[in-house]
């Protein structure tokens, strides 16, 4: 399997997210580096070979992470490559960039997932596992009220969509349109695509619009009648993004709420 990793990131990985960066990269290191053991040894030498060898996933040691003789015999040999798109200033601009050199590459698949997602290392074989063009995993806005990145289509009107979102999504299982009583639309937080998907839908795959980059992939992918799926059970963490700012009504709230607070900074000065 060639997997291309997309990174289309505004300004690198979020400080937060980093440390997970880098030991994921280390988990797909491993990855790799077994495969060619076992291509090297053989299915008898490298199940011999394993007794010697740490847990593939070092940090959490979920099975699930470690890939199964079925999964070694489809995944081959890993090959993998980055192409980080960081500093480009449309994401949507910077996911098309990253599929065309997906395509130039020859990879078969491609996983991109946003600087300030977390997860857990076993969420790559647990989407592959579904062998679906395109699978996401569970993710929410980080905003409030926060709610889940799963939509469906409701009407089109004059070329711009619309849909609602799916608050009361199944838990723990594979969704589809069947699941979400329409086209499935979601974020794209983390997702793994098939890239025989970009030979079946012509550019553009993302753009980005009024109604978001990922939300619009979703959409061309439903005209061309290629399925789109949703792992509910592989779940994500997105950094809450709360600004705060000072103004009127917030300096009146802070002098109320917090009253011995601006005693000890101003003494006197607090009638």
């Amino acid at each position: 399997m060639k997997l291309m990793i997309g990174l289309p990131w505004y300004a690198g990985s979020d400080p937060d997210c980093e440390p997970l960066y880098q030991c994921f990269m280390n988990y797909l290191g491993a990855l790799r580096e077994r495969s060619l053991w076992r291509d090297r040894l053989g299915k008898e030498g490298y199940e011999e070979a394993m007794e010697f060898m740490p847990p593939l996933d070092e940090l959490t040691n979920k099975p699930l992470a470690e890939p199964t003789e079925e999964d070694w015999d489809r995944l081959g040999v890993v090959e993998l490559a980055v192409c980080n798109m960081t500093r480009t200033s449309l994401v949507g601009k910077a996911r098309e960039l990253i599929c065309e050199a997906s395509i130039q590459w020859g990879a078969d698949y491609l996983l991109m997932w946003d600087a300030d997602i977390r997860f857990e290392f076993d969420a790559l074989l647990r989407l592959w596992r579904h062998q679906k063009p395109v699978v996401a995993a569970l993710a929410f806005t980080a905003r409030h009220p926060i709610h889940p990145v799963i939509y469906t289509v409701k009407e089109f009107d004059g070329g711009y969509e619309s849909s609602l979102p799916v608050l009361q999504y199944p838990k723990d299982k594979l969704i589809g349109n069947e699941d979400v009583g329409g086209e499935l639309a979601f974020g794209a937080g983390m997702v793994l695509i098939d890239t025989v998907v970009f030979k079946q839908v012509p550019q553009p795959w993302f753009s980005s619009t009024g109604c978001g980059e990922d939300w619009f992939f979703c959409h061309r992918l439903s005209e061309f009648n290629v399925s789109r799926h949703m792992d509910t059970s592989v779940k994500t963490q997105h950094k809450l993004h709360a600004a705060a700012y000072a103004d009127e009504e917030a300096y009146w709230r802070y002098r109320a709420e917090m009253p011995d607070a601006y005693k000890h900074q101003f003494g006197e000065l607090v009638a």
